[in-house]
C-alpha cells in the first residue's frame, strides 16, 4: 500500500465567560504542524476572541492505494 497525505483539519474548543463551550474548525495546516505551532495559535486563538482555549483537535486525512502487482 502506498500511503499519501490528503489534509490536516484543526478544530480548537474554547469556553467563554458564561461557561459555553465553543468549536471552531480551520482547515489547510501544515502537515508537518508541531505541538509548540498549535498550542501558539490556541494562544492567539484566545487573544482574539477573549474566550479560555481548551483543547484542539488535530485530523490528518491520508488516502492508501494498493502497490501495483509486478
Amino acid at each position: 500500500m502506498t500511503k499519501t497525505w490528503l489534509k490536516a483539519t484543526l478544530t480548537v474548543q474554547t469556553t467563554t465567560e458564561l461557561d459555553e463551550q465553543r468549536k471552531q474548525t480551520f482547515n489547510a495546516i501544515a502537515q508537518d504542524a508541531t505541538d509548540e505551532q498549535l498550542a501558539a495559535f490556541g494562544k492567539i486563538f484566545e487573544v482574539l476572541t477573549g474566550d479560555q482555549f481548551t483543547a484542539a483537535n488535530l485530523a490528518n486525512a491520508y488516502r492508501y492505494d494498493p502497490q501495483p502487482i509486478a
